[in-house]
């Protein structure tokens, strides 16, 4: 995990959670035979956040997007929505409707 990764996660966890933090979207998704599968690990290389683990076909790719990132969330999740194992967290967390509610909400920030 890099430094980054890990430093945001430990603030949410020290933050009250009144206090407001940025609105944050992590997209989770394992090893697919698909020809997007090599697209999608690069896009998310591509984020500060990206984080790796395990290997072979037990591989997990992660990324945090911001609001200020919302093009290349969309661009990875096109890619990789369907594939049965792709998770979609809010604020580094696994709540209910994370991809049919709350990522459908960043689309907002593409209007800018």
């Amino acid at each position: 995990m890099t430094d980054l990764a890990a430093e945001e996660k430990l603030a949410d966890i020290l933050q009250s959670t009144s206090q407001a933090r940025k609105f944050k979207i992590t997209v989770v998704f394992g090893y697919k035979i698909s020809p997007n599968y090599g697209k999608a690990v690069e896009l998310a290389r591509r984020n500060l956040t990206y984080h790796e683990e395990g290997t072979g076909e037990w591989v997990r790719h992660s990324a945090t997007y911001s609001t200020d990132e919302v093009d290349d969330l969309f661009d990875l999740w096109n890619l990789v929505y369907d594939w049965g194992d792709t998770e979609v967290l809010v604020n580094h967390k696994n709540i209910p409707y994370g991809s049919t509610f709350w990522l459908p909400l960043m689309w907002f920030y593409r209007i800018k």
